[in-house]
């Protein structure tokens, strides 16, 4: 029994089967009790002269002292449906406040009758006043006649029948509904099949907004998400492949032709070797950088760290480039305190690959502005340049991995494609936010948002709050 619908349909069935069962014991139990009380009501209804002899005795002696010769007088009547004798020997009489003042068996004499007991007699009356009732005491033991035991046996047949059929309705439904609740569950068992065997393309598309139609769509998001992770992974291999094979080739070909004579052993040969290393480095430098932070094992050293003055560093670092491309760098900070927790390394090469970037793209008589202000409680940084700016159809990519806008651009001279992304990846550890605008030819504009230290970790302001430097 492997088959969830299977297990579902026979849990459905012996539930039902177990309801079932219940209900019609206590059926045919309480249609035979309700059955015998109404045989002994109608019996005891039906004897006028019993009730007339109790009455003119009642009268003839003004209490029920000595009814027990009367009782013992009376015959045994016919009692409905009941069997003659059957209940004859078990009748009583109760006085009007219900207690039973004689009976023919001499059982429950002094004892009160509950109002329902009562009830099934019949009321005896003198003069309209009420004097007693003539009960009987025991009227489970009712035998019935053929026809009472007959119409006993066709209620519980008829009882039998309806359980056999909601016996047979249940296990139907149970059926039908353990199918349906299994069936896209059916559809996800050969959906994640396919998946493993390679299949990335599988979708379930389950259309219901119950636990399994969650479950549907997490699985439809999860087989997407590979699907995307997939693509990645072999674009990420291709590129890698790509950015490695230049540089190898190069010292490669250097190499052998040094080793062949074509080339002289000298030190131009020698300097141009060692910048094809340091870029395969950095790329490599670059690739672990990036892996460490996308498995969450990038080691971040958070201590408080003033951003005003990260900048003013970086930009000090930058000056002699930006003064050589005669690009003009700026810092205007609203507080000089714009402290933030965070790695001040890591925090200073994601300022230091924008502001590359912003060198790289900004033509002589430009200007690169770093800004900084609060927000609440956080802490944004700006950084703006008059360059050339990002085309719209290169904007949504700009933190891919190995993207570059400008495709005429070496690696040498732009890079690997890696900043960005890495940039976006540490910010991201800091849980901060790293966003883009830009236009073509209307310059570009990075903005980093960090969570701000908290007041405690505040340092004095200092009198300078704006700090710029020409290039």
């Amino acid at each position: 029994m492997n088959r969830l619908w299977l297990k579902l349909s026979l849990a459905f069935l012996a539930i039902s089967l177990a309801a079932i069962g219940v209900v019609a014991v206590f059926s045919a139990l309480a249609t035979g009790e309700q059955f015998r009380q109404y045989v002994v009501a109608s019996g005891m209804s039906g004897q006028p002269a019993w009730a007339q002899t109790l009455t003119d005795y009642y009268a003839a002696n003004g209490s029920w002292d000595g009814v027990e010769s009367v009782l013992a007088q009376l015959g045994p009547g016919n009692m409905g449906r009941g069997r003659a004798g059957a209940v004859g020997p078990n009748i009583a009489v109760a006085d009007a406040s219900g207690r039973v003042v004689a009976s023919r068996t001499g059982e429950l004499v002094g004892d009160v009758l509950p109002a329902s007991a009562l009830a099934q007699g019949v009321a005896l009356t003198l003069n309209g006043r009420p004097i007693g009732a003539l009960v009987n005491v025991r009227p489970a033991d009712v035998v019935l006649d053929a026809q009472g035991l007959a119409f006993l046996s066709r209620v519980q047949n008829s009882l039998a029948w309806a359980a056999l059929l909601a016996a047979a309705l249940s296990l139907t439904l149970g059926v039908l509904v353990s199918r349906l609740l299994t069936a896209p569950l059916a559809r996800l068992t050969q959906a994640a099949q396919a998946i493993t065997g390679g299949d990335l393309s599988q979708r379930v598309a389950v259309q219901s907004h119950d636990e399994i139609g969650v479950l549907g769509a997490a699985f439809d998001e999860m087989a997407a998400s590979l699907a995307e992770s997939e693509t990645l992974r072999k674009n990420l291999v291709a590129d890698i492949s790509h950015e490695l094979r230049t540089p190898l080739t190069i010292i490669q070909g250097n190499l052998q032709a040094i080793l062949d004579g074509v080339y002289p052993l000298e030190m131009a040969q020698m300097a141009g070797l060692h910048d094809e290393t340091r870029l395969l480095t950095r790329l490599v430098d670059d690739l672990h950088d990036l892996a460490l932070a996308d498995a969450g094992q990038l080691r971040l050293e958070r201590l408080p760290v003033n951003l005003t003055e990260l900048a003013a560093s970086a930009l000090d670092q930058f000056g002699p480039a930006a003064e050589a491309a005669g690009v003009r760098l700026e810092l205007a900070a609203d507080d000089a305190a714009a402290v933030v927790l965070g790695d001040a390394d890591r925090l200073a090469q994601v300022l230091r690959n924008l502001l590359s970037n912003a060198l790289r793209h900004t033509p002589a008589g430009g200007a690169i502005t770093v800004r900084l202000a609060h927000r609440a409680d956080q802490v944004q940084m700006q950084i703006s340049d008059t360059g050339s700016g990002i085309a719209a159809d290169d904007l949504p990519h700009v933190f891919d991995r190995f993207y570059r806008g400008d495709k005429s651009r070496s690696r040498r001279g732009g890079g690997a494609g890696l900043g960005l992304a890495i940039a976006r990846q540490l910010i991201r550890g800091h849980d901060g936010a790293i966003e883009v605008a830009s236009a073509s030819g209307q310059g570009t504009t990075f903005i980093v948002t960090l969570p701000a230290a908290p007041d405690d970790l505040l340092p004095a302001a200092p009198d300078d709050l704006l700090h710029a430097k020409d290039g």
